[in-house]
């Protein structure tokens, strides 16, 4: 099943405020709080797993580019699983790797926090995410993505010197 035919699905079968939540899924996955999150404590669980994983990640970058991190962190503290989880997609040997392990820690997640739902709006959040992972592991195209990579690494480099603010040989920012 495609997300598109999921979504369809619960258009029919889930009531309204469950199902503005479940459209709201995409954006938890990004790592943004929505209204009524808390109706769902799975869903508030993935959320700070999620905030969790890429504030880790950003400790780790700015650690190995001896950046300060501050700038680029949003407000959330990190679960161990999540700091373990970071380590394991930065430590992966290309970007593709690096993806699908971040996919795969995003799945690992998903069953451990969901583990006791079922059939409820929890287990329907819980099935969303897993077909967001798949979808998007699919659409992975090795060209593509060493393009897209090559493109988004060197703005990055152009950009992140500026948006960090000079720093001195000590990793402080002035």
């Amino acid at each position: 099943m495609s997300v598109q035919e999921f979504d369809i699905l619960c258009e029919r079968l889930v009531e309204a405020e469950d199902l503005s939540l479940l459209k709201a899924v995409e954006l938890v996955r990004e790592g943004d709080r929505v209204p009524g999150m808390e109706k769902s404590p799975f869903l508030a669980a993935y959320f700070d797993w999620e905030r969790g994983i890429r504030n880790a990640l950003v400790q780790i970058r700015a650690r190995e580019l001896k950046w300060p991190a501050d700038s680029f962190m949003r407000q959330g503290i990190a679960p161990q699983l999540a700091v373990q989880a970071a380590q394991a997609v930065y430590s992966a040997p290309d970007p593709l790797q690096a993806e699908l392990t971040f996919e795969r820690e995003r799945w690992n997640a998903i069953e451990s926090l969901s583990a006791l739902s079922a059939f409820d709006l929890d287990y329907l959040i819980a099935y969303k995410l897993k077909l967001l992972i798949a979808a998007r592991c699919a659409s992975f195209d090795n060209d593509k993505g060493m393009q897209g990579f090559q493109n988004y690494y060197q703005d990055i480099l152009q950009t992140a010197p500026e948006a960090a603010g000079s720093v001195n040989d000590s990793g402080v920012a002035s």
